[in-house]
């Protein structure tokens, strides 16, 4: 909820959602369930303490920008918050969850941490560049709930391919490839439609 008000996404931003994940996976239920963005941040800066004045200047979202300056907490120490989690946890979990996009791991770095020894090989760990907005022209589209019927079908002929080698199936609106059967199910909800 509040990256979408402090900061665009990039690849730190996805670093701290991973952090949050993880310390979900810590103690069992959300880290900072907020009610809304306010409340959020309050329990963001509950735990990491305010942040510094040139992290708070970088903030998109003016609103927050002054509520942040008014803001004087201290960080409670990870320690304290997750006492049974291991230490080597704690500290790429509080890397992770930097206030400072600046000052999180890579998604490389982060594999090579100290708590992922004997587990992560980062020479396999493939590596890649961000997804180009190309990768996801299909959320721009617009459909129709016929449309929708025709991709499922596609789709389903692309797991039987000898029905697929004996039917036509022509391009709808300009779709060139096969979607994905999630992306089905959720553009049938979108338009109203119940899914198994």
């Amino acid at each position: 909820m509040v990256r979408n008000f402090l900061f665009s996404v990039t690849p730190t931003i996805v670093i701290w959602s991973i952090g949050c994940i993880f310390a979900e996976l810590l103690t069992g239920k959300p880290l900072f369930p907020g009610k809304n963005f306010v409340h959020q941040l309050d329990l963001m800066t509950d735990l990491l303490g305010t942040p510094s004045p040139e992290a708070i200047a970088r903030v998109r979202n003016e609103k927050a920008r002054r509520y942040l300056s008014n803001m004087r907490k201290r960080p409670i120490p990870f320690s304290h918050k997750f006492p049974h989690a291991d230490p080597l946890a704690l500290c790429l979990l509080e890397r992770m969850l930097a206030f400072e996009p600046k000052d999180r791991p890579t998604a490389e770095e982060a594999l090579a941490d100290p708590y992922f020894k004997g587990l992560a090989k980062v020479e396999r760990e493939p590596s890649a560049q961000p997804v180009t907005k190309m990768e996801f022209e299909f959320e721009r589209r617009r459909i129709t709930k016929e449309d929708v019927r025709e991709l499922i079908y596609r789709e389903t002929l692309e797991y039987h391919l000898k029905m697929l080698q004996s039917q036509r199936v022509s391009c709808i609106h300009g779709w060139s490839k096969p979607i994905p059967i999630f992306l089905f199910h959720i553009s049938l909800s979108c338009i109203g439609l119940n899914t198994p």
